[in-house]
């Protein structure tokens, strides 16, 4: 089912955090429930959500963002329950603030606007590899990946491994779509808790920061033409035969 209230975990602070379980494939099988998450940024976790997320028994915890992400917003901090937790950048050093006065974009960042999950899939193809390895080791689930938002690089890290899995095209736009529901409690929070970071997502043009399925459409379908499946271009990233299996066997039920 791809319906927010099915899939969402309710943090505080945390807003597009949900579940990748339920989805029936062509084969005829459904993805695990409670394995795997796709979330926003888990550096906001109040108390509250801290004891939410032990709750989950989550084991590894994968974050997309780009190093100074880290250093300008903080990252994932939850002591002591065994979660390991793994930096797999992507987007280069992206900053999410509004440029000084006369200050140019960087010029990967222009190229990204261009296409953004086509540059991630062609321009990162590294730090999805770290990532499907990370989520194929022994002892590795529950886990869940995060971005800042939730919708761009976990976006395309969902859509393949959903892609990889055998789920339809449209359930995995549908559930990239998902995020555009969660918008509204995210952007209150922020404007109010994190004005700067606000204010960046204020200049980001509205069509850019929608979370259309059609996006993901298209990423799928540049993938088949450029690459045959999300599974090939997997395996030219080295995430080999065995590592893609340990996943469908854990990630699927009949």
């Amino acid at each position: 089912m791809t319906t927010l209230e099915s899939r969402q975990v309710l943090f505080e602070a945390c807003f597009n955090f949900r579940d990748l379980g339920g989805y029936e494939t062509r084969q005829g099988e459904r993805t695990r429930w409670q394995m795997l998450y796709r979330s926003d940024s888990l550096h906001r976790f109040t108390p509250a959500d801290v004891a939410l997320f032990h709750s989950l028994a989550i084991r590894t915890v994968i974050d997309l963002r780009s190093g100074t992400e880290l250093e300008d917003h903080g990252r994932f901090r939850v002591a002591g329950d065994g979660t390991a937790w793994h930096h797999a950048p992507m987007l280069d050093n992206l900053k999410l603030r509004v440029p000084a006065d006369g200050e140019p974009a960087p010029v990967r960042e222009q190229r990204a606007v261009a296409n953004p999950y086509v540059y991630i899939v062609d321009g990162f193809g590294a730090s999805i590899a770290t990532t499907f390895k990370l989520l194929a080791a022994d002892k590795a689930l529950p886990a869940v990946f995060h971005c800042m938002s939730g919708k761009d690089r976990t976006g395309v890290v969902s859509a393949l491994l959903l892609d990889l899995l055998g789920v339809p095209e449209e359930a995995i736009a549908a559930d990239y779509a998902l995020t555009e529901e969660t918008r509204a409690r995210s952007t209150s929070w922020i404007e109010v808790n994190e004005p700067e970071l606000a204010a960046f997502f204020a200049r980001i043009p509205p069509d850019l920061n929608r979370a259309h399925p059609e996006k993901i459409l298209e990423l799928l379908g540049y993938i088949r033409s450029s690459y045959g499946s999300s599974a090939a271009l997997l395996s030219g990233l080295g995430v080999t035969d065995a590592e893609q299996s340990a996943l469908k066997s854990r990630l699927l039920e009949s």
